[in-house]
């Protein structure tokens, strides 16, 4: 059975973050069951990061 495709369609973007932050990061996003950061950890958890900061951005736009 073929995967559905996607609503909304990813684009690639690189990146450079800081060392330190990434060790921070890679230790919250580890697996114990995989023993590793499982695969699209990364993208996941910058995206919610991201929608909370547009939201809290939106928010702070129509108060002002």
């Amino acid at each position: 059975m073929a995967r559905p495709k996607r609503v909304e369609r990813s684009i690639q973007k690189t990146i450079s973050f800081p060392e330190e932050l990434v060790g921070r990061v890679d230790l919250l996003l580890f697996s114990e069951v995989e023993q590793k950061v499982p695969f699209g950890a990364w993208q996941a958890y910058l995206v919610r990061l991201i929608k909370q900061d547009l939201a809290q951005q939106k928010g702070s736009i129509q108060r002002g």
